[in-house]
């Protein structure tokens, strides 16, 4: 019988020891780039000399196309403007009809779209 006791204690001791461990060791660490985040000026100029590079491909610009829509933001009508006219040089019809649908989808409502297109 004794043995059976010390046994239990033994075995709620671990499990007490296995808890009593710091939560900071379990969570895993996260990695961020040590990336500066762009202001709403240095985006829009960013995106701008982008799109106004004329040795951009038409893959090149449509891989542009979609970083700025990735981004949580509404692009700029400036941006939009330069993509269109890149779009233009490279004549690629679809990619800008896909840049109104894409500004529709992100507009939250009427006003917003008319206002950026």
């Amino acid at each position: 019988m004794n043995r059976l006791v010390a046994a239990t204690r033994v075995v709620r001791a671990a499990s007490v020891a296995r808890v009593a461990r710091p939560v900071a060791a379990l969570q895993p660490r996260r990695a961020y780039s040590g990336a500066e985040e762009l202001s709403d000026a240095d985006f829009d100029a960013k995106w701008k000399a982008f799109f106004a590079d004329p040795s951009h491909d038409a893959r090149t610009v449509r891989r542009g196309l979609n970083d700025v829509f990735a981004y949580d933001v509404i692009p700029d009508p400036a941006i939009l403007e330069e993509a269109l006219r890149a779009l233009r040089r490279v004549d690629d019809f679809a990619s800008s009809v896909r840049v109104f649908e894409g500004i529709k989808d992100k507009s939250p409502d009427e006003v917003t779209y008319i206002h950026v297109v």
